[in-house]
């Protein structure tokens, strides 16, 4: 990501993971980003229906789950409490280099939803910053693909 914050000084290591849900569908179209989806193979012995158009997928938008471990120490081996922990920031950048930046000033949080993300490209780090502003480096990016997203 281009446009991801520097950082003065580093917290322990953030993972970060992704769960995304169709907008408006149940809960049971949960897709991890980490999972493979297998194409389905078209049936060879199957004759195409040539009165209906090929129906043509598009995708939809989708809440997305993104989830962290809040980090026990500093990248030196130092502990760090709970209570120096002020909070996260989720920075994001989709295909066109837009980024956007969300502040969580909770120190227990280990969760955020972004509600209806448009379908496009994404890649998503969170970062971690303590009661002095000292901010960690990003975390690993977690790249969601417009074809991770549901179809209508």
């Amino acid at each position: 990501m281009t446009n991801l914050r520097r950082l003065l000084q580093t917290l322990l290591f953030i993972s970060l993971s992704t769960l995304i849900t169709a907008c408006g569908d149940s809960a049971n179209n949960h897709q991890q980003t980490n999972n493979t989806v297998a194409a389905k193979e078209p049936d060879p012995i199957a004759e195409p229906d040539t009165d209906e158009p090929a129906p043509t997928a598009e995708f939809t938008s989708a809440d997305i789950s993104l989830s962290w471990q809040i980090p026990l120490s500093r990248e030196d081996g130092s502990a760090l409490p709970m209570s120096a922990i002020a909070g996260y920031e989720i920075s994001y950048e989709n295909s066109r280099q837009q980024s956007t930046v969300i502040t969580l000033n909770n120190a227990e949080s280990n969760s955020y939803k972004i509600n209806d993300l448009p379908p496009d490209d994404y890649q998503f780090a969170v970062f971690a910053f303590d009661t002095n502003n000292a901010v960690s480096d990003a975390s690993p990016l977690v790249t969601l693909q417009r074809t991770d997203f549901p179809r209508l």
